[in-house]
């Protein structure tokens, strides 16, 4: 389990709907991310300054006791309704099922996180970028954005109102579970807090077998750090579990309660707010028989260096670095290589796939030169220190 200096002292989810629907391009969209974020890291770093001086004054005697204090605890910014970023962005128009929305959707979420990394140096804090679970916020915000702005789109027009979580996709968007993983992958691991796939299957699996197997294939497929597998059941109180989304009990006719997982934990459906009741009626289940992989093995990022080669001669062909847009540690390799004044040319993985297979990559930072590949930002370091040297 996590231990006691683990979370938040706060979170703050920014209404990202709101703003593109209120931004007259996507420069306006990011001068008004900007304020918001700004004001959401200072009332943060208020909460975690009353916090912390009522815990030095021993209000918080248990907590003090045992955790000490909050300077492990992060300040946590998070965010709804990307998806419908690109339903009411006048320069987009397109839910995240779309190429370009996804590409949109990328940029922001690096925004941020670079914000972020600017708080944490501006109050010297913890800063992170979540993917709220949102049980309640997605409905409320949307509530309350179609009462002042009855044109704005949300994830259902012709319903109770709703906002989809984080960066998910639209719930009825497939029955693949591999197609929705695939566009997932690039967005959750952008997220340097909370952030979970959910596989909601509709019924169990046939067994767990079939449960290892999906989990494998998600593991060595792609890279997102957590997915669940949340099959919907249903309790009779005469007799018991019940596989699927059964509203009257086969055995005694008995209304029954019909469980699914609200985000990150399991509740009656008709316990529900107005909101995430919508969401389920609207949600498409995974058909594991009928998904299929398209591709085997993610990019990785490299944490251990590899060997590296020799300098190149004054002739040698020109130095590629690949790069992915998550890598942490590719931002690093570039920079080591600027400041030595080495030249090469930076690729993109995810624009040039067909290179990238070509030359056998399969981690990112890597460092091609020649019939050499420098693996990890040790080697390019290495790389760095021998070039200095033949010099």
């Amino acid at each position: 389990g996590s231990g006691e200096s683990t979370g938040s002292v706060g979170v703050v989810t920014i209404n990202l709907p709101r703003i593109a629907y209120l931004a007259a391009d996507e420069a306006d969209f990011y001068a008004r991310l900007d304020k918001l974020m700004d004001i959401a890291a200072r009332s943060l770093k208020t909460k975690r300054t009353v916090i912390t001086q009522l815990l030095e004054a021993g209000l918080y005697p248990y907590t003090k006791r045992y955790l000490g204090t909050f300077a492990n605890h992060f300040s946590t910014i998070g965010l709804i309704g990307m998806n419908e970023v690109g339903l009411n962005a006048k320069w987009l128009r397109k839910d995240l099922t779309h190429p370009e929305t996804q590409k949109f959707a990328v940029d922001v979420l690096n925004h941020m996180r670079e914000r972020l990394s600017d708080y944490q140096e501006q109050y010297g804090d913890l800063y992170n970028l979540e993917a709220t679970p949102a049980e309640s916020t997605t409905y409320r915000f949307a509530k309350h954005d179609k009462e002042e702005f009855p044109d704005i789109i949300t994830a259902n027009e012709n319903g109770t109102p709703y906002y989809t979580n984080s960066s998910h996709l639209p719930v009825g968007y497939s029955e693949d579970i591999f197609s929705a993983l695939d566009v997932q992958d690039e967005l959750q691991t952008l997220y340097t807090s909370g952030t979970v796939f959910h596989a909601f299957l509709g019924e169990k699996l046939p067994d767990w077998r079939a449960a290892a197997n999906l989990v494998r294939k998600i593991a060595e497929n792609y890279r997102l750090p957590y997915y669940t597998m949340s099959p919907t059941y249903s309790v009779c109180r005469n007799h018991g579990y019940i596989t699927g989304e059964v509203y009257t009990c086969p055995h005694c006719g008995e209304k029954t309660e019909v469980y699914s997982r609200i985000t990150g934990y399991y509740r009656p459906v008709q316990n529900w707010n107005d909101g995430k009741s919508q969401e389920f009626r609207d949600r498409k289940v995974y058909d594991i028989g009928r998904s299929h992989l398209t591709h085997t093995g993610p990019i990785e990022h490299a944490a251990a260096p590899a060997e590296a080669g020799p300098a190149p001669a004054a002739d040698a062909p020109e130095l590629l670095l690949f790069a992915t847009q998550t890598c942490p540690n590719c931002k690093q390799a570039e920079k080591l290589l600027n400041e030595a004044g080495i030249a090469f040319r930076k690729v993109m993985v995810e624009e040039n796939m067909d290179l990238a297979k070509s030359l056998g990559i399969r981690q990112a930072p890597t460092l091609v030169a020649g019939e050499e590949k420098l693996v990890g930002v040790g080697a390019v370091r290495k790389f760095i220190t021998d070039s200095v040297k033949v010099c």
